[in-house]
């Protein structure tokens, strides 16, 4: 029954572009090495329900949902991750890191590889650090 209701939700193919075998043992896996804090972090990434504009603003917490740093582009996790101008520098450094992979949402929201290198981009960002504080890289990845 829960299956069904989830396969109908809105969510659903938002998070299932990013991992298609939600729900799964393949998020605990990923996850379950690491701290609450970094779990929080991708979970909220996955389901774009995290302190950026767009949703912000969709829950009335924000006058606009455009990025703080980009006039006339929303602030969406896609935009934070992979186009924001203001995080080129950081982006720049995880893409030395992980080659072309760091092109993909999925790959670094679902990879173990890419999340200790992934956790250090986005706590080198600040962008989410009102939220999560300072999070430092995971000891094991």
């Amino acid at each position: 029954r829960w299956a069904r209701f989830w396969q109908l939700s809105p969510r659903h193919e938002r998070v299932f572009n990013i991992d298609p075998h939600i729900p799964s043992g393949s998020f605990i896996s990923l996850v379950q090495h690491l701290p609450k804090r970094h779990i929080s972090l991708m979970l909220w990434l996955r389901t774009r329900h995290i302190s950026l504009n767009r949703h912000l603003h969709r829950i009335g917490k924000s006058p606009t949902p455009d990025c703080p740093h980009c006039e006339g582009s929303i602030e969406t996790v896609q935009h934070f991750l992979l186009l924001c101008p203001q995080y080129a520098r950081e982006r720049h450094i995880l893409t030395n890191t992980l080659k072309r992979r760091a092109l993909s949402i999925q790959f670094l929201l679902s990879n173990k590889t890419a999340t200790a290198p992934f956790i250090r981009f986005v706590n080198s960002t600040g962008r989410l650090k009102p939220t999560f504080g300072d999070v430092p890289p995971p000891t094991h990845s």
